[in-house]
């Protein structure tokens, strides 16, 4: 599905508030009986090259958790973190323990797609629920126990690539991307939204997850009118722009997932050199609505720093399962638990969010872009928005 024509930001229209969740207390007479715990799972980046990432996603699960008071539905909730080392492997070990040995019906992440797409067949095999961090493969849809959020990696970046043709006015585009699913995925959507636009994709590179030096790959670049970069995370991303600054390169850079790699800390790092480059983001921290400024303000309070998507998908994910914990009454078997989510319909610190009956969801795409305010960078308000991004692939 093409989204041609952008619309201005509609804020203040909710539907169900993901504020907190409530809990059925018990009224019989006698001592309390011990419910069982919900157990849910988490598998994040704590280690490895985007380790920076890992204690973000960290606090975005634990504020939902707090704000419930780690209960719902008059059952206790325990949350047990794994470190996928950032590796594939890792990953899998941990999802596999985390399933066998610690008996969870729910796991939240990891982050990277070639993992998702690894443990598909085993979450399918045991029907194990599991939610994305920052969008997720398509490939995973056909094993139906995947929530993937905020959408698909090529339908998040699809509509930032017509941006680019019909909005910037670019002709010619050359993308650079980190050589794994996730990244090859996000280049590639916003690359075919640019060619189904009308542009030309002229050169595409890709980069090992890691790569200390950007200079070989950016002293190939051939000659177009904007490059498009797609790096694993916050460090890898200032590493090349610090790079292709120094090697005197002029094409215009445009970005994707700028609001997980435009953290505070790499946005003060960065400084002036991360000025006026555009870029998608599926959560700018400065949306103006009753949800995202009480959630900014619980996340600061927290951590100390202002939400990047990484909090904040991993506080919604978490705040919709116990949404469909809620509904089923504290049932978390994948047969009660996965119809309740597909089921809702709430208002996020993101946006409206639904799920389509894949469990893709469905939300807004912004344009955004570094800037400098009194001395602090940060990341823009949403400069343009694309309204209930759904993947293409999907049947109507």
């Amino acid at each position: 599905m093409k989204h041609k024509k952008l619309l201005a930001l509609v804020s203040g229209i909710c539907l169900i508030s993901l504020v907190g969740v409530s809990f059925i207390a018990g009224c019989a007479p006698g001592p309390p009986v011990e419910e069982e715990p919900i157990k849910i799972g988490a598998i994040l980046c704590l280690t490895g090259v985007v380790a920076e990432l890992g204690p973000k996603f960290r606090a975005g699960i634990e504020l939902a958790l707090e704000e419930a008071n780690y209960e719902v539905a008059g059952r206790p909730v325990e949350l047990i973190v794994e470190d996928s080392a950032t590796d594939v492997t890792t990953a899998v070990e941990k999802f596999k323990k985390l399933v066998d040995l610690d008996k969870v019906h729910v796991v939240i992440g990891p982050l990277m797609g070639d993992s998702h797409l690894a443990m598909a067949p085993y979450a399918a095999e045991k029907k194990i629920l599991v939610t994305s961090l920052i969008n997720g493969m398509y490939e995973a849809v056909q094993y139906e126990t995947y929530l993937i959020y905020p959408t698909t990696c090529m339908a998040q970046t699809y509509p930032f690539g017509e941006y680019c043709h019909d909005v910037l006015g670019y002709d010619t585009m050359i993308t650079i991307g980190a050589n794994y699913a996730g990244k090859i995925a996000y280049a590639n959507g916003a690359a075919k939204g640019f060619e189904d636009a009308g542009g030309t994709v002229v050169q595409q590179l890709w980069p090992d997850v890691g790569t200390p030096d950007y200079s070989p790959f950016i002293a190939a670049f051939g000659e177009a009118d904007v490059v498009l970069y797609a790096m694993e995370g916050p460090g890898p991303v200032s590493r090349f722009i610090y790079q292709y600054r120094e090697a005197g390169k002029t094409m215009p850079l445009v970005t994707i997932t700028q609001d997980g790699d435009y953290t505070p800390e790499a946005l003060a790092e960065l400084g002036d050199i991360a000025l006026g480059i555009l870029g998608e983001s599926s959560y700018p921290w400065q949306l103006d609505t009753a949800i995202n400024r009480a959630f900014v303000a619980a996340i600061k309070a927290k951590t100390g720093v202002v939400p990047s998507c990484s909090e904040q998908n991993a506080y919604t994910m978490a705040k919709v399962v116990l949404a469909g914990l809620e509904a089923t009454g504290g049932d978390d078997s994948f047969d009660k638990l996965w119809p309740a989510i597909l089921a809702l319909e709430i208002d996020t610190p993101q946006g409206p969010l639904s799920f389509t009956p894949e469990g893709v969801a469905i939300t807004d795409m912004y344009v955004t872009q570094a800037e400098k305010v009194d001395g602090e960078y940060r990341l823009s308000a949403p400069i343009d928005v694309v309204h209930a991004i759904r993947d293409w692939r999907l049947p109507e």
